[in-house]
């Protein structure tokens, strides 16, 4: 057995083990203010900050769950929350795992009000997401 290694060539060269791109053009906003489906106001627009959605939101104390996704769930296109619960805040930048590892995400609007989620790529498998109340 000295020849035998649980160590794969292939994961060792360069490229051959990276993640696949997320595709923002196919994703979705997905929760529990869309019924968790892949409809096209929450479909992602490319703009100067990255990919975004604006949807609008009421504050009643209560968090909405949601991951970003394509229509089928692709598990490699599905990116959300690293651990159960991981809350947003407003302004604050998260970073987001994808695979089907990722959770479902929190945000609870201290206004109601719309809010624009931005997703960009950031290191490695993971993307991140800002939300800020939109501009009257």
């Amino acid at each position: 057995m000295a020849g035998c290694s649980s160590s794969s060539v292939v994961n060792q060269l360069p490229g051959m083990n990276s993640s696949p791109s997320i595709e923002f053009s196919k994703l979705y906003l997905r929760g529990v203010f869309n019924w968790w489906e892949a409809s096209a106001p929450y479909r992602l627009n490319e703009g100067d900050e990255g990919w975004y959605t604006d949807i609008e939101l009421i504050a009643d104390g209560q968090p909405y769950d949601f991951k970003v996704s394509d229509k089928v769930w692709t598990p490699a296109q599905t990116c959300g929350a690293k651990y159960q619960g991981q809350h947003v805040v407003a302004l604050d930048t998260v970073f987001l795992v994808c695979g089907s590892d990722a959770q479902n995400l929190q945000f609870t609007p201290t206004t109601t009000d719309t809010y624009r989620f931005t997703f960009a790529s950031a290191s490695g498998n993971e993307i991140r997401l800002t939300i800020t109340r939109t501009p009257d």
